[in-house]
């Protein structure tokens, strides 16, 4: 199968174009040559350049190559500027699933976010994040209702390659964390949501078919804390109190990082939230997908992979 792939260079799409490029040709559509080295060694990889702002990339990219399935994993997580994640993440999934509609294929994966349905006491987005990736959901119904279109909502995702998550990591190895009280959150291992991508992109049918996915577990953010400080091999480690006040602080105080600062003000809005957690039920009846790493196991390994590469 031929599988066209965007954000290709990100943490998600890196562990996704490693894996379905073992058993399939995979056209990963980057925009800077320089991010695309994890990926440029790989076999069965070839590079297209473009960005999903730009119709006619990806309309040439798609239109010059026989295209059998579209996974569009690329958007924007967090940023100080509100328009930008509308841009990216509402307008970019317009251009792909347009040119893809033109292109006349037909099986497209979607990998958008927990942020998109919101936590659970509101099953509503309290965010412009989850409400620009809802919104890049409706682009793709409105082009693929009657087709073969899989939506997938991941929550907290961590693994290799990571650098959001991160930096609790770090924080960890020095032995503070910030402690949410009375949070709740799903977690999913990368290589986990990688094979029910992989999976998704098989399954056939005639519908709009949207997935949440996460290890099975819901986790009070304190537990976390706890895998985190055994994860990195730190005893006694000590939990500060975050709440809504203190993460404005520091959206205010790394608002000059842009969209590299920990917090921003819109991120605030979901921190506010008390649960975010989902169930794979849905995924287990449709192809069969059983989470294989806890979030032990899954700290584990992320942190053995920091020290190997030198992150830590």
């Amino acid at each position: 199968m031929n599988i066209f792939v965007t954000g290709a260079t990100g943490f998600v799409g890196v562990n996704a174009v490693e894996k379905l490029s073992k058993i399939h040709n995979v056209f990963a559509f980057v925009r800077n040559y320089s991010k695309a080295k994890p990926i440029l060694s790989m076999k069965n990889v070839h590079i297209v350049f473009g960005d999903i702002l730009n119709k006619d990339s990806i309309k040439n990219a798609l239109l010059h190559h026989e295209i059998d399935a579209v996974l569009h994993i690329a958007g924007l997580i967090k940023s100080h500027y509100i328009d930008n994640l509308y841009l990216v993440n509402k307008k970019g999934s317009q251009n792909v699933a347009n040119a893809a509609k033109n292109a006349g294929i037909d099986n497209i994966v979607y990998v958008s976010s927990l942020a998109a349905r919101g936590p659970s006491e509101k099953n509503t987005p309290v965010s412009h994040y989850g409400y620009s990736k809802r919104h890049g959901e409706y682009e793709f119904v409105k082009y693929f209702s009657d087709k073969n279109l899989k939506i997938i909502r991941p929550p907290i995702i961590y693994g290799p390659n990571e650098k959001e998550f991160f930096t609790l990591f770090k924080m960890a190895k020095i032995g503070v964390l910030p402690m949410l009280e009375d949070r709740y959150c799903s977690f999913i291992y990368i290589d986990d949501l990688v094979d029910a991508v992989e999976k998704l992109i098989e399954l056939k049918n005639n519908s709009v078919k949207v997935y949440h996915i996460s290890d099975g577990y819901e986790y009070l953010w304190g537990k976390v804390c706890d895998f985190l400080f055994e994860s990195v091999g730190k005893k006694g480690g000590i939990k500060i109190k975050m709440n809504e006040k203190k993460a404005k602080l520091i959206a205010y105080a790394t608002y000059f990082l842009k969209d590299s600062a920990p917090f921003t003000f819109d991120k605030v809005n979901e921190i506010k939230a008390l649960k975010w957690c989902c169930s794979y039920e849905n995924l287990k009846n449709d192809i069969g997908f059983t989470p294989q790493y806890s979030i032990k196991e899954g700290f584990k390994k992320t942190y053995e992979w920091y020290v190997k590469n030198g992150w830590i």
